[in-house]
């Protein structure tokens, strides 16, 4: 298992930066160049689907810290640490192994953020992979139970006036 890393390089801080952002990113994606095309296939194509379970549990654990929703989540300190550690074991493989090729010609020919792009996509399918699970399709449907016929008809008579 990776250990804890003490040494902090500029260069290689801001990649790690860049990467973690791309991770836990939910926006659409920028448009990429060739090479960031290149990575991002190699990402999607060789990540099992083990993979992506470990990429949401890390994201999970990460989203658990904001204030908004610590109280309901109940994550652990040695979940949080080992969603890290399996992350932490999935980005050294990704980059290091199954994708070096690709990581490599991508940061050569289109910078740091060709890694923030290309992890941005895994992180997509990662999110599309727990949002489509029938559990949560159908929590995430229930909320229907909360919303009467009649409130949408006053949302919607209220979007129709005119206003002078």
């Amino acid at each position: 298992m990776p250990t804890k890393k003490t040494h902090n390089a500029r260069s290689s801080s801001g990649l790690k930066t860049l990467l973690i952002l791309g991770l836990l990113t939910l926006s659409p994606l920028t448009i990429a160049g060739e090479y960031t095309d290149e990575l991002s296939a190699c990402l999607l194509g060789t990540t099992s689907e083990e993979d992506k379970r470990s990429l949401v549990k890390w994201r999970f654990t990460a989203m658990a810290l904001a204030p908004a929703v610590e109280e309901i989540t109940g994550v652990s300190v040695s979940a949080r640490d080992h969603a890290n550690r399996e992350m932490a074991q999935l980005i050294i493989k990704l980059l290091s192994r199954a994708c070096f090729n690709e990581t490599r010609l991508a940061l050569k020919n289109e910078g740091s953020t060709a890694l923030q792009t290309s992890f941005a996509a895994l992180g997509q399918v990662a999110a599309k992979n727990l949002f489509s699970d029938p559990n949560v399709v159908a929590c995430l449907a229930s909320l229907e139970t909360y919303i009467g016929a009649e409130d949408l008809k006053i949302a919607w008579n209220l979007g129709n006036e005119k206003t002078d």
